[in-house]
């Protein structure tokens, strides 16, 4: 058997049993430490508890391995506040309060800064076999529980990992607005993801999806090959379209109309007087649009009535909006005046010339980078020394986990990363064994100082 190990435990065997029998799922919920009672020793499948716990709770994650389907993998994170005693056995908790599984741990103390002038994150992590491990599943309090940094990586690595179906169906879901849709802004500037709807020539290549909706409708002749034209609303007000109504019939989608004014008929009757003004037609109304009325100048060159061989006149009216309204060159409504823009694009930034094939190589590039971090373990004791200072030279962080084994009481071993320390354990008594570790920004340089100890082991993570 290996020196560190997992035991499913008579008592879990048969709640695993019971559950198959049943065709409920195994529920996990809460893993344990010990201190095995002060030394470490050899859990046997017998047990039913942990020899001493000193700490319980919410399980962090708990998936299968990808290369054993039925290797299950368990992981916690232990506070810094919690702490100041060893680590050498560990439990697995069914939601019934089963011992389901008992670890045999590495001897690893857990510092607690309030009494051990240090503090740290603890990281569990649990490997055990079962026959049937899709049956296995978490119960947990997302309340408590902590997402470990390898959860994050490894859920970010899946996120970006995308296909270029993916990337453009995204992009296109991170607008509500439908490309076509026209909106009326009240400032001078284009959003993003908009064109103003100006009649410019616009080049396919550049908007495919706007050309795919409005393909040559508003094209005048002139656009070119590759290209299209927008319609044009500046200085327009906009109308629903008739469709069928009746109330604007005979209209094109998409047409323009010019301004119009609504007939208006009447008469007024001629009349027969002499010469002279004869004042205003005011129709009971004050002040009037109609103007001073007189005589006309005869009939046929015929002089006004009154006159030597005059003849019948007829009654001239004039008539003059503007004294009783506001007028113009155009018929129109009050109004705002807004800029109409078109939705060119379902990207969540304006990019002009969108690359979707640029933009997945980029993802592609960060995933890489993601799945390349801390992934390898190298054993590089032989070639550390306590006091030397080395450097990253890679292009991406490492991560160095160093093993030590105190030889005073009281002393605290700590990683420098460009002369500064960053973290720090101490040996309480003489002979145990700590471990140290940091990530090294690429480029950076590090070393353990000289200590009361010594390396025990040197792993650094590429």
């Amino acid at each position: 058997m290996a020196d560190y190990y997992t035991l499913l435990t008579n008592a879990g065997i048969a709640y695993e049993t019971a559950c198959k029998a049943a065709g409920v799922p195994i529920k996990l919920s809460q893993i344990s430490v010990g201190d095995g009672g002060g030394a470490v020793y050899n859990p046997a499948a017998t047990a039913t508890a942990l020899k001493r716990e000193v700490w319980r709770g919410p399980l962090n994650a708990l998936f299968q391995d990808e290369k054993n389907p039925s290797w299950l993998l368990a992981e916690v994170t232990i506070p810094p506040e919690e702490g100041g005693w060893y680590v050498r056995e560990a439990g697995l908790w069914t939601d019934t309060g089963i011992l389901y599984a008992i670890v045999k741990y590495p001897e690893s103390f857990k510092p607690v800064l309030a009494t051990s002038g240090s503090g740290k994150e603890f990281y569990i992590r649990s490997i055990f076999e079962t026959s049937n491990a899709s049956l296995v599943t978490l119960l947990i309090d997302d309340t408590v529980v902590k997402a470990t940094k390898a959860w994050v990586m490894g859920y970010l690595a899946d996120e970006l990992a995308s296909t270029r179906a993916e990337i453009e169906a995204m992009i296109a879901q991170a607008s509500a607005l439908p490309v076509g849709s026209m909106v009326a802004f009240p400032k001078a500037t284009v959003p993003p993801g908009f064109l103003e709807v100006d009649g410019s020539v616009q080049s396919i290549a550049t908007y495919p999806d706007l050309y795919a909706f409005l393909g040559t409708t508003f094209n005048t002749g002139g656009e070119g090959a590759g290209n299209f034209r927008l319609p044009e609303s500046r200085g327009e007000f906009l109308r629903g379209w008739d469709h069928g109504r009746g109330v604007d019939a005979g209209r094109a989608i998409g047409s323009n109309q010019l301004d119009a004014l609504q007939n208006i008929k009447g008469e007024l009757s001629s009349r027969s007087f002499g010469s002279g003004v004869l004042g205003a037609i005011t129709g009971g109304v004050s002040p009037s649009p109609f103007g001073s009325s007189r005589p006309s100048a005869g009939i046929g060159g015929s002089t006004p009535l009154g006159q030597a061989g005059g003849s019948v006149v007829t009654d001239l009216t004039l008539f003059d909006a503007s004294l009783v309204a506001r007028t113009s060159t155009e018929t129109r409504p009050r109004n705002l005046a807004v800029m109409w823009c078109i939705k060119a694009w379902n990207a969540p930034i304006n990019p002009g010339n969108i690359d979707v094939a640029a933009l997945e190589a980029q993802v592609l590039t960060l995933n890489n980078k993601l799945s390349q971090l801390f992934k390898t373990p190298t054993d590089v004791k032989a070639s550390r020394a306590i006091n030397v200072t080395y450097t990253n030279s890679s292009t991406l962080p490492i991560v160095v986990n160093v093993a030590l084994v105190g030889t005073a009481a009281n002393q605290t071993a700590t990683v420098m990363v460009d002369g500064v320390s960053i973290f720090g354990s101490s040996f309480p008594n003489t002979g145990l064994s700590l471990a140290v570790s940091a990530i090294i920004p690429a480029g950076s340089t590090y070393k353990v100082p000289t200590g009361s100890y010594t390396i025990s082991n040197w792993v650094e993570i590429r």
